[in-house]
């Protein structure tokens, strides 16, 4: 009989305290040195056999015999992987705050684009019930509509304030993520090529040092910085060895249509425990690390992006260059089955950050515009991304970063590593002064890199009144 998924079970997998944790509210990490992978713990045999009835799949996948696991209509008790149980409950403090067209405006406009939720959602003049299934016949939660009188106590309880000239950025707790984690796991991330005898290019490192420049702007406008991780050591206590059963879970959801490397399936397996490790546990540590100590005002997620380099072995340079910031939203149907997903796109809806997110968006993407000239990307027709409407640059995106961390969230994707002029940039290192990088006078790139995004967000605050939105992040 061909298996189709395998259930996490969340509530047994006695789950660790990480340092310094509190009150959870995703639940708790596990603590990977006193959880030892499946085969420690004597599944030796169980995953033989998966193994084997992979390779029997990996045969068969050719002739297209095989059904799927997929995470399909019929099969909706799915979590995205590594993720928790979803506490609806925590979705109480919004009961009677939401009007019913405000609600589906944001749907429509920001959340929702392709229309996939309301396949989950029962709407009438009281509230919206948001169900498991298509078939809407279990129920997850209900919502209840804002009156008219709380409508328009609403509207009259957002205020404004003029910020400081001096230092606009007063008050404000910015949290800066850099992307990837880098240092002895940059090879496991594949964020990492080197061409030549040049010096590698790697992406956690660059971020890193991106970040640190971007501080110092950040500080001297008045901010106070936080950071979801300063160094080359991961945020969650997980190794890969620690999620070996979660890895052979997410191959088996839906092997045939997976796009996996060509490796034994000792080493498939092995590569997804590391895919799960960098891309969901890292951030979803980070995510409680934001959510739960740092409480920032919002969350500047900074990255470099990267044309397609061609094999590990020998990478490529490029002659292209685009930028973009993502905003959240833009849920995808096949993400939509995940009760997870529908609970966070509801927390996302209710919080309200999309308006601060779009307006430090279009400051930062003025100043690429403006300053560097490079081209934004372009995601229409995509079908996983759709336009903001404030900048051709600012793109809302369903991503595991924007998703968990509450609150505003900006995820800037730089210029391109492998792009050649990048590239020359990167290695020229953090020299002083100006150089003639790609026929202009340019100073370092990771200077020029804060640079534009530091100004963006000091400009939005200095010419936007600063204004109260439906968001805090200390609600219960």
């Amino acid at each position: 009989m061909v298996p189709t998924v395998i259930q996490r079970s969340h509530g047994s997998r006695g789950l660790g305290v990480g340092e310094g944790s509190i009150k959870k509210e995703y639940g708790k990490e596990r603590v990977g040195s006193s959880h030892p992978s499946l085969l420690a713990r004597g599944g030796f045999e169980f995953i033989v056999g998966v193994m084997g009835w992979l390779r029997s799949m990996s045969f068969a996948i050719g002739v297209g015999v095989i059904p799927t696991a997929s995470a399909v209509e019929d099969k909706p008790f799915l979590f995205s992987p590594l993720a928790e149980v979803p506490e609806w409950r925590l979705l109480d403090v919004y009961q009677g705050t939401i009007a019913r067209k405000d609600f589906l405006q944001r749907c429509q406009r920001v959340f929702d684009p392709s229309g996939a939720l309301a396949k989950y959602l029962e709407v009438d003049e009281e509230s919206v019930r948001v169900y498991r299934d298509v078939a809407k016949t279990e129920p997850l939660y209900t919502l209840r509509w804002a009156t008219k009188a709380k409508e328009v106590e609403s509207q009259r309880a957002v205020s404004f304030c003029l910020p400081d000239p001096e230092k606009p950025l007063r008050g404000q707790v910015i949290c800066l993520d850099p992307g990837h984690i880098g240092g002895d796991w940059a090879d496991i991330e594949e964020r990492t090529f080197r061409i030549g005898r040049d010096r590698p290019v790697v992406e956690g490192e660059i971020n890193l040092k991106t970040c640190r420049l971007l501080e110092s702007r950040l500080r001297q406008a008045g901010a106070k910085v936080v950071w979801t991780h300063d160094g080359f050591t991961p945020t969650t206590a997980l190794r890969p060895n620690d999620l070996y059963p979660e890895a052979i879970e997410y191959l088996l959801q839906d092997f045939q249509r997976r796009r996996t490397p060509r490796y034994s399936m000792n080493g498939l397996i092995r590569w997804n425990a590391e895919l799960l490790f960098y891309r969901s546990a890292e951030i979803q540590a980070r995510a409680r690390r934001v959510n739960e100590e740092l409480r920032p005002d919002f969350t500047l997620c900074l990255h470099y992006n990267a044309a397609p380099w061609g094999s590990r072995g020998r990478p490529s340079l490029r002659s292209v260059n685009r930028l973009v910031l993502f905003s959240h939203g833009a849920y995808t149907a096949s993400e939509l089955v995940y009760d997870d997903h529908k609970f966070h796109l509801m927390r996302k809806l209710l919080e309200n950050s999309t308006p601060e997110e779009l307006d430090l968006g279009a400051e930062i993407g003025r100043q690429f515009q403006s300053r560097w000239g490079f081209p934004p990307e372009n995601y229409g027709g995509s079908g996983y991304a759709s336009p903001s409407g404030v900048s051709p640059y600012v793109w809302h995106r369903n991503l595991i970063a924007n998703r968990l961390f509450r609150g505003p969230v900006i995820f800037i994707e730089g210029p391109y590593m492998n792009d050649r002029t990048t590239y020359a940039w990167i290695q020229a290192g953090e020299y002083e002064g100006t150089r003639m990088i790609g026929g202009r006078n340019r100073e370092n790139i990771f200077k020029e890199f804060s640079d534009r995004v530091a100004d963006g967000v000091i400009e939005r605050f200095r010419t936007l009144p600063s204004r109260s939105t439906a968001f805090t992040n200390y609600s219960p």
